[in-house]
């Protein structure tokens, strides 16, 4: 039985691309749709005092109303743009019409809070049947609406969103036609409303029991506050300053990918990256502006392009040039070890409510025989999945045809290891891999002396969820079995660790071996972790409008990519957010590690995560570093930021807490 395997395609290729570009409205459209199910499970009962209530509902009426009247004369202004070429006016209606829904929809939650009846009136039915939106607005009377959650949507609108668009279209009015400029940044515009149109019924119809509608002073939050230790790496005007010129690289990446957009020629697109890649490091401002313009009309092969820069081969060789020495660097290549975990097979526990449930069936374990005598394990195929091991001692592989001539040349250590690090990395599911990870994972395995698995799962979109996970899967089932017999190494003490995208597959592992009865590792350290991928609102998410690495339309992308089989069920499979497995297995989770940036916009997730685990009484802490975003581990490169170190030895003093 093989899988097939993902290939990093080249950095111009486009030829696994099935999503719609953002501006087509199609794209959030399906996340959103998928996540129609989602609710956010809350265990938690308040009490809002009556004249509070009042007092709010009558701010948040007034700042509506505000909103709408900025909006009613931003589109009145839009109406009268007058474009030279099919292409402009095209962008300004899809502003415009991403503004319209914005108005409707604030217009519902005028008419909900001037409203003081019980039941739905006529007005407000009129409302919501032309609220056209793939999420709908389910309040029915003023109660019923978020406030607090509102609030932070508000604010972005008022104090932001809102002045920058009205500044743009003062410009506009001293010329008779939209300039070029203009409409790159009525193009921006677009996309931003758009995300918060999506996230806009979400937030209104929050459960109020959600930790996010409830306020700092509340005992959830004290209790979460506990266990959170927050750090800072520096002055913050010097991390910001790290980050900028950090960040110039990604800027750097997306302008370019964004001009070989212009050009079919593959000759063209390579003279195009090896003519502009200087310039744009030269000018921040242009680099800029093209990240800007490909994040405002971004698809999935582009968004992969942009993301998988640092796999390149001549930017994997700057950056090795940094990293350390270690003694064993292998990759190999396996088979499937236990039966597959399909599409088809989820949705059946689900409907019989049984997915996330421990389960009594034994695992079933295939290609035995083969396992046993692998002659490919370190030969190259794609069809097979791929686990790097790094080790700061040399490593000879038990029965391999080479290992009776390196005896002669490699000092074999004979101590045998029983503790591992299982490693999953992040890049949106969609890019990226072991080795460009590799400017942290090698200091770990270097200063903690032990073995590093790093999986290289399959990449959406070509290979949506579940075999990314799968792929995790039979790498750990693989691991339990025959590492000892490859190279010496006992898992008896295993750490699983994930970052990002890796954080939500290393959570969802953890999950599946309590589920089936497996060896339940010791101990989960997560890195800004994506435990929650349904299109359900938080208020970091709002982070990701003005993001320039995890931006809301690569957020988009990426959630899109991974829940792209039809049958997925992104509402409320347990698996693909692993922040819904339910208490049966959080209370079985080992002792769990979450690290993030206060400035990320997944900064929410991980104190979800957190407080699910406080509910059972597990093991778990928090450390949030002020100032940082998403990503944060992969900074630790050449031009990169040398505060991130800090974070490394942090991560660092947890493996070595758990292993020991």
């Amino acid at each position: 039985m093989q899988f097939p395997k993902t290939h990093l395609n080249d950095f111009i290729s486009s030829d696994y691309d099935r999503t719609s570009e953002i501006d087509d409205y199609t794209l959030f459209n399906n996340v959103c749709y998928k996540s129609s199910q989602a609710q956010v499970p809350t265990e938690i009962q308040i009490q809002i005092r009556n004249s509070d209530q009042c007092q709010s509902q009558e701010q948040c009426l007034q700042a509506t109303r505000d909103i709408l009247d900025q909006l009613n004369h931003i589109i009145k202004i839009l109406k009268t743009v007058k474009c030279e070429s099919e292409t402009k006016n095209r962008i300004f209606n899809n502003a415009n019409r991403h503004f319209f829904i914005l108005l409707k929809g604030l217009q519902i939650v005028d008419e909900l809070l001037s409203n003081c009846k019980e039941q739905e009136s006529k007005i407000l039915l009129e409302l919501k049947q032309n609220y056209v939106q793939e999420r709908s607005i389910k309040a029915l009377k003023a109660d019923d609406v978020n406030i607090r959650m509102l609030q932070v949507p508000y604010h972005y609108l008022q104090t932001e969103f809102l002045p920058k668009m009205q500044q743009q279209l003062k410009l506009y009015e001293q010329h008779t036609f939209a300039s070029q400029s203009l409409t790159d940044e009525i193009k921006v515009f677009g996309t931003e409303i758009l995300m918060l149109n999506l996230i806009m019924p979400s937030a209104i119809d929050t459960d109020k029991n959600d930790i996010m509608s409830l306020s700092s002073t509340h005992p959830v939050w004290k209790k979460l506050e506990c266990i959170t230790t927050r750090k800072s790496l520096g002055d913050p005007e010097q991390i910001r300053q790290s980050f900028d010129k950090f960040v110039q690289s990604v800027m750097v990446g997306h302008a370019l990918v964004n001009d070989c957009k212009k050009t079919t020629s593959k000759w063209g697109k390579i003279f195009s990256v090896s003519l502009n890649s200087m310039y744009y490091f030269l000018s921040r401002s242009a680099a800029e502006k093209g990240m800007k313009d490909h994040m405002s009309q971004l698809k999935a092969d582009t968004a992969y392009q942009a993301m998988n820069f640092i796999e390149l081969p001549g930017v994997k060789h700057l950056i090795n040039l940094g990293l350390p020495k270690i003694s064993t660097n292998i990759k190999f290549y396996i088979l499937p070890v236990v039966l597959p975990l399909t599409i088809q097979e989820a949705n059946s526990q689900i409907r019989q409510g049984i997915y996330d449930q421990i389960s009594n069936q034994p695992i079933e374990y295939v290609n035995q025989e083969i396992h046993r005598d692998d002659k490919f394990l370190f030969i190259k195929n794609k069809g097979r999945i791929r686990i790097r091991l790094l080790y700061n001692q040399h490593v000879v592989e038990q029965d391999n045809i080479f290992s009776f001539l390196k005896s002669f040349f490699i000092k074999q250590n004979n101590t045998i290891e029983d503790k591992i690090i299982i490693h999953i990395h992040g890049g949106g599911f969609i890019s990226q891999s072991s080795s460009s990870h590799q400017c942290y994972t090698r200091e770990w395995a270097i200063n903690l002396n032990v073995p590093i698995f790093s999986i290289d799962y399959s990449l959406a979109p070509k290979y949506p969820y579940p075999i990314p996970l799968d792929d995790c899967w039979q790498a750990y089932n693989w691991i339990l079995n025959y590492s000892e017999k490859t190279f010496g190494i006992v898992p008896n003490k295993i750490i699983v660790t994930g970052d990002s995208a890796g954080g939500n597959l290393a959570t969802a592992l953890v999950g599946l071996t309590i589920k089936y009865k497996l060896q339940i590792p010791n101990g989960l350290i997560l890195n800004y972790p994506a435990v929650d991928i349904r299109f359900q609102y938080t208020p970091s998410y709002l982070k990701s409008i003005n993001d320039k690495i995890l931006s809301h339309t690569i957020l988009g992308i990426c959630i899109e990519s991974y829940s792209a089989h039809p049958d997925s069920q992104l509402g409320i499979d347990p698996f693909m957010s692993p922040l819904l497995l339910s208490y049966d297995i959080l209370k079985q989770f080992p002792p769990t590690r979450l690290f993030c940036g206060d400035q990320d916009p997944l900064y929410d997730q991980v104190f979800r995560l957190a407080q699910r685990l406080q509910v059972v009484q597990r093991d778990v802490k928090i450390t949030i570093y002020e100032n940082l975003s998403h990503g944060y581990l992969n900074y630790n490169t050449i031009k990169g930021m040398s505060e991130i170190k800090q974070c490394i030895l942090d991560n660092q003093d947890a493996f070595f807490e758990l292993l020991n």
